[in-house]
Protein backbone atom coordinates (compact mmCIF):
# COMPACT_ATOMS: atom_id res chain seq x y z
CA UNK A 1 0.00 0.00 0.00
CA UNK A 2 1.56 3.30 -0.92
CA UNK A 3 1.47 6.21 1.98
CA UNK A 4 -1.56 8.09 1.66
CA UNK A 5 0.38 11.49 1.90
CA UNK A 6 1.44 13.35 -1.69
CA UNK A 7 4.60 13.29 -3.31
CA UNK A 8 6.18 16.81 -2.52
CA UNK A 9 9.09 16.99 -4.91
CA UNK A 10 10.92 19.86 -3.08
CA UNK A 11 11.88 17.29 -0.12
CA UNK A 12 13.11 14.59 -3.04
CA UNK A 13 15.26 17.05 -4.65
CA UNK A 14 16.69 18.44 -2.00
CA UNK A 15 17.54 15.07 -0.57
CA UNK A 16 19.66 14.52 -4.46
CA UNK A 17 21.40 17.28 -3.56
CA UNK A 18 22.27 15.47 -0.35
CA UNK A 19 23.41 12.69 -1.84
CA UNK A 20 25.60 14.68 -4.48
CA UNK A 21 27.35 16.05 -1.62
CA UNK A 22 27.70 12.89 -0.25
CA UNK A 23 28.71 11.44 -3.39
CA UNK A 24 31.10 14.44 -4.14
CA UNK A 25 33.31 13.80 -0.57
CA UNK A 26 33.38 10.72 -0.81
CA UNK A 27 35.19 10.75 -4.47
CA UNK A 28 37.55 13.62 -2.52
CA UNK A 29 38.08 10.77 0.11
CA UNK A 30 39.06 7.99 -2.22
CA UNK A 31 41.40 10.11 -3.68
CA UNK A 32 42.92 11.24 -0.73
CA UNK A 33 43.29 7.80 0.39
CA UNK A 34 45.15 6.84 -2.86
CA UNK A 35 47.10 10.16 -2.67
CA UNK A 36 47.55 10.75 1.10
CA UNK A 37 49.43 13.60 0.92
CA UNK A 38 48.36 17.06 0.61
CA UNK A 39 46.81 16.78 3.62
CA UNK A 40 45.49 20.75 4.01
CA UNK A 41 44.22 21.04 0.07
CA UNK A 42 41.96 17.76 0.89
CA UNK A 43 41.30 18.50 4.12
CA UNK A 44 39.83 21.99 2.80
CA UNK A 45 38.34 20.63 0.08
CA UNK A 46 36.08 18.25 2.17
CA UNK A 47 35.57 21.07 4.44
CA UNK A 48 33.98 23.13 1.30
CA UNK A 49 31.35 20.56 0.74
CA UNK A 50 30.67 19.97 3.99
CA UNK A 51 29.71 23.58 4.20
CA UNK A 52 27.49 23.14 1.18
CA UNK A 53 25.91 19.70 2.49
CA UNK A 54 25.35 21.72 6.08
CA UNK A 55 23.60 24.58 3.98
CA UNK A 56 21.31 22.20 1.79
CA UNK A 57 20.12 19.93 5.54
CA UNK A 58 18.99 23.90 6.91
CA UNK A 59 17.07 24.30 3.70
CA UNK A 60 15.33 20.94 4.51
CA UNK A 61 14.72 21.58 7.90
CA UNK A 62 13.16 25.04 6.57
CA UNK A 63 11.26 23.44 4.35
CA UNK A 64 9.76 20.78 6.90
CA UNK A 65 8.98 23.66 9.13
CA UNK A 66 7.23 25.58 6.45
CA UNK A 67 5.21 22.41 4.67
CA UNK A 68 2.09 21.62 6.18
CA UNK A 69 1.75 18.80 4.84
CA UNK A 70 5.13 16.24 4.27
CA UNK A 71 6.17 13.39 2.24
CA UNK A 72 7.01 11.17 5.38
CA UNK A 73 6.89 11.79 9.29
CA UNK A 74 8.38 14.88 10.39
CA UNK A 75 10.75 13.04 12.64
CA UNK A 76 11.63 10.79 10.14
CA UNK A 77 12.73 13.90 7.86
CA UNK A 78 14.70 15.17 10.64
CA UNK A 79 16.42 12.03 11.22
CA UNK A 80 17.12 11.22 7.62
CA UNK A 81 19.01 14.61 7.32
CA UNK A 82 20.88 14.51 10.24
CA UNK A 83 22.37 10.90 9.58
CA UNK A 84 23.32 12.07 6.21
CA UNK A 85 24.58 15.33 7.61
CA UNK A 86 26.25 13.21 10.04
CA UNK A 87 28.09 10.81 7.29
CA UNK A 88 29.75 14.02 5.29
CA UNK A 89 30.84 15.13 9.06
CA UNK A 90 32.51 12.42 9.49
CA UNK A 91 34.23 12.12 6.69
CA UNK A 92 35.50 15.19 6.64
CA UNK A 93 36.53 14.91 10.38
CA UNK A 94 38.60 11.88 8.84
CA UNK A 95 40.79 14.05 6.49
CA UNK A 96 40.95 16.76 9.08
CA UNK A 97 42.09 14.65 11.78
CA UNK A 98 44.82 13.18 9.70
CA UNK A 99 45.80 16.44 8.80
CA UNK A 100 45.83 17.57 12.56
CA UNK A 101 47.55 14.15 13.42
CA UNK A 102 50.90 14.49 10.67
CA UNK A 103 50.37 10.91 10.47
CA UNK A 104 52.31 10.28 7.46
CA UNK A 105 53.29 6.27 6.99
CA UNK A 106 49.24 5.12 5.92
CA UNK A 107 47.80 2.13 7.42
CA UNK A 108 45.86 -0.48 5.31
CA UNK A 109 42.55 0.05 6.51
CA UNK A 110 42.78 3.72 5.38
CA UNK A 111 42.22 2.08 2.02
CA UNK A 112 39.90 -0.44 3.04
CA UNK A 113 37.11 2.05 4.59
CA UNK A 114 38.20 4.28 1.43
CA UNK A 115 36.39 1.14 -0.81
CA UNK A 116 33.78 0.49 1.38
CA UNK A 117 32.51 4.14 2.11
CA UNK A 118 32.67 4.07 -1.73
CA UNK A 119 30.31 1.30 -1.59
CA UNK A 120 27.95 1.91 0.78
CA UNK A 121 27.80 5.71 -0.53
CA UNK A 122 26.15 4.46 -4.11
CA UNK A 123 23.71 1.86 -2.45
CA UNK A 124 22.50 4.15 0.07
CA UNK A 125 22.23 6.89 -2.73
CA UNK A 126 20.14 4.60 -4.32
CA UNK A 127 17.89 3.70 -1.08
CA UNK A 128 17.00 7.60 -0.90
CA UNK A 129 15.60 7.82 -4.38
CA UNK A 130 14.04 4.58 -4.03
CA UNK A 131 11.72 5.76 -1.14
CA UNK A 132 11.10 8.75 -2.39
CA UNK A 133 10.09 7.36 -6.02
CA UNK A 134 8.01 4.15 -5.00
CA UNK A 135 7.11 5.30 -1.50
CA UNK A 136 6.35 1.88 -0.20
CA UNK A 137 9.02 -1.31 0.67
CA UNK A 138 10.15 -2.75 -2.47
CA UNK A 139 12.23 -5.74 -3.41
CA UNK A 140 15.23 -3.38 -4.54
CA UNK A 141 14.97 -1.84 -1.30
CA UNK A 142 14.85 -4.48 0.83
CA UNK A 143 18.22 -5.39 -1.07
CA UNK A 144 19.75 -2.16 -0.19
CA UNK A 145 19.16 -2.24 2.99
CA UNK A 146 20.54 -5.70 3.44
CA UNK A 147 23.46 -4.50 1.39
CA UNK A 148 23.88 -1.46 4.09
CA UNK A 149 23.80 -4.37 6.87
CA UNK A 150 26.46 -6.43 5.70
CA UNK A 151 28.81 -3.50 4.80
CA UNK A 152 28.89 -2.23 8.34
CA UNK A 153 29.55 -5.69 9.02
CA UNK A 154 32.37 -5.46 6.50
CA UNK A 155 33.51 -2.48 8.26
CA UNK A 156 33.02 -4.02 11.83
CA UNK A 157 35.64 -6.90 11.02
CA UNK A 158 37.83 -4.53 9.33
CA UNK A 159 38.39 -2.58 12.49
CA UNK A 160 38.29 -5.17 14.65
CA UNK A 161 41.50 -6.67 12.88
CA UNK A 162 42.81 -3.23 12.47
CA UNK A 163 43.05 -2.46 16.16
CA UNK A 164 44.27 -6.03 16.75
CA UNK A 165 47.41 -5.16 13.95
CA UNK A 166 47.58 -1.48 15.70
CA UNK A 167 48.55 -2.33 18.79
CA UNK A 168 51.02 -5.36 17.70
CA UNK A 169 52.75 -3.33 15.33
CA UNK A 170 52.62 -0.03 16.71
CA UNK A 171 56.08 1.15 18.67
CA UNK A 172 54.69 4.59 19.21
CA UNK A 173 52.28 5.09 21.51
CA UNK A 174 51.48 8.55 20.65
CA UNK A 175 50.88 7.38 17.36
CA UNK A 176 48.34 4.67 18.64
CA UNK A 177 46.37 7.16 19.95
CA UNK A 178 46.12 9.30 16.77
CA UNK A 179 45.35 6.41 14.65
CA UNK A 180 42.49 4.74 17.31
CA UNK A 181 40.75 7.77 16.73
CA UNK A 182 40.80 7.77 13.42
CA UNK A 183 39.82 4.27 12.83
CA UNK A 184 37.39 4.70 15.03
CA UNK A 185 35.66 7.54 13.42
CA UNK A 186 35.98 5.77 9.82
CA UNK A 187 33.85 2.58 12.21
CA UNK A 188 31.21 5.14 13.02
CA UNK A 189 31.02 6.48 9.06
CA UNK A 190 29.49 2.69 8.55
CA UNK A 191 27.65 2.60 12.16
CA UNK A 192 25.76 6.11 10.56
CA UNK A 193 25.28 4.34 7.08
CA UNK A 194 23.61 1.41 8.55
CA UNK A 195 21.23 4.12 10.98
CA UNK A 196 20.10 5.49 7.59
CA UNK A 197 19.22 2.57 6.41
CA UNK A 198 17.32 1.32 9.33
CA UNK A 199 15.69 5.17 8.99
CA UNK A 200 14.78 4.54 5.92
CA UNK A 201 12.62 0.89 6.82
CA UNK A 202 11.11 2.43 9.67
CA UNK A 203 9.79 4.87 6.90
CA UNK A 204 8.45 2.53 4.61
CA UNK A 205 7.07 0.28 7.23
CA UNK A 206 4.86 2.75 8.62
CA UNK A 207 3.87 3.62 5.02
CA UNK A 208 2.92 -0.56 4.23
Amino acid sequence: MKFLLPKEPAFSENFQKMSAALTEITAVFQEFARDFKDCEAYWRRTKSIEHKADEIAHGIISLINKSFITPFDREDIYQLVHEFDDIIDLIENTVHNIYLYEVCDKKPFVDEFAVLIGRAMIALNRLVAEVFIQQKYTEPMWKLIRELHDLEDEGDMIFQRSIRLLFQEEKDPIAVIKWKDILNTLEHIMDVFQNMSNTVEGIVVKGS
